[in-house]
């Protein structure tokens, strides 16, 4: 520790500290709830089913897990309160008009990709919100249309929004 013609430690190299978590990008993990299958982890595509935990599947996905439960390496850990198809509800989604197929598809391919934002798939029909994280959504147990959260709120009633005035349903309404 001196006059041998060693070298003199430093401080980092006698106290030891705990390493600090490493943080998760929260983009990352947004779009991996909005745009991807939580039990495949494939894009999410049409027919797209959810649970009560708001967990979103491709609705051919949850069907292979509840025929073979091994079908999915962790499919017992993300969905194992999924037991029959009454757990799960089909969800009438509305197409975003200005969602381009062509030019997402390329960005969607990976969950780490965020060189842009790209435009979500579905909006709410009311409120015109984009599905893509930034807003919080809910769907209706009893049909299965998504809205905005904010939407809902703002309505007043517990009837789906779908529903003219002329009680004819909108489509996709059952």
């Amino acid at each position: 520790m001196g006059n041998d013609g060693g070298s003199i430690p430093k401080r980092i190299e006698l106290v030891k500290e705990k390493k600090k978590a490493a943080v998760q990008n929260p983009d990352i993990e947004r779009r991996a709830v909005w745009f991807f299958c939580a039990l495949s982890k494939n894009p999410l595509t049409a027919p797209i089913a959810a649970c009560r935990l708001g967990k979103l599947y491709n609705q051919d996905s949850i069907l292979e897990y509840l025929l073979d439960k091994t079908a999915y390496g962790d499919g017992d850990k993300i969905c194992a309160h999924v037991t029959s198809m009454k757990d799960i509800t089909k969800l009438n989604l509305t197409e975003n008009p200005s969602f381009d197929e062509s030019r997402d598809s390329n960005e969607r391919s990976t969950v780490g990709s965020l060189e842009q934002e790209s435009t979500s798939r579905y909006i709410c029909p009311v409120s015109m919100k984009e599905m893509n994280g930034k807003h919080r959504f809910v769907y209706l147990e009893t049909c299965g249309c998504v809205f905005s959260e904010q939407a809902l709120k703002e309505v007043p009633g517990s009837d789906c929004l779908t529903v003219s005035n002329g009680g004819m349903r909108d489509k996709g309404c059952r």
